[in-house]
């Protein structure tokens, strides 16, 4: 169940960034990077679930800590949500470089934690 109001609340989100005055090229990079952060959200879950792997970012680590695996999802779903409303308040011209820079970082991301042997974990 949880992993279907992960989905859906991802999918609102999405959702909602055609509200604004995008092109077809802003929705698709938005999609990319909400992509990238599910995979991203994926593979910090299997961090938590395995013993040979540690979670660099402090704030998910302490998050984690006090709620549980709970708020890795809650963490990026409001990282998603947070630079759709940012955004969505930037120039439409500047707005794909934005979105092309962030999908950089999280591509590289993905693909460091891959090397290093991290997998996705869909279970919360």
């Amino acid at each position: 169940m949880k992993k279907i109001s992960i989905i859906l609340f991802l999918i609102f989100i999405h959702s909602s960034s055609y509200a604004g005055n995008w092109s077809k090229t802003d929705e698709v990079l938005f999609s990319t990077f909400t992509t990238t952060m599910v995979v991203d959200c994926l593979q910090t879950n299997y961090i938590f679930t395995h013993d040979n792997y540690k979670e660099k970012n402090s704030i998910i680590r302490n998050g984690v800590q006090s709620i549980g695996r709970g708020f890795i999802p809650l963490f990026f779903g409001s990282c998603v949500f947070g630079s759709w409303w940012l955004l969505d308040k930037y120039p439409d011209k500047g707005r794909k470089f934005v979105l092309i820079a962030f999908i950089s970082i999280k591509a590289a991301v993905i693909i460091n934690n891959k090397n290093k042997g991290i997998g996705l974990n869909f279970k919360f």
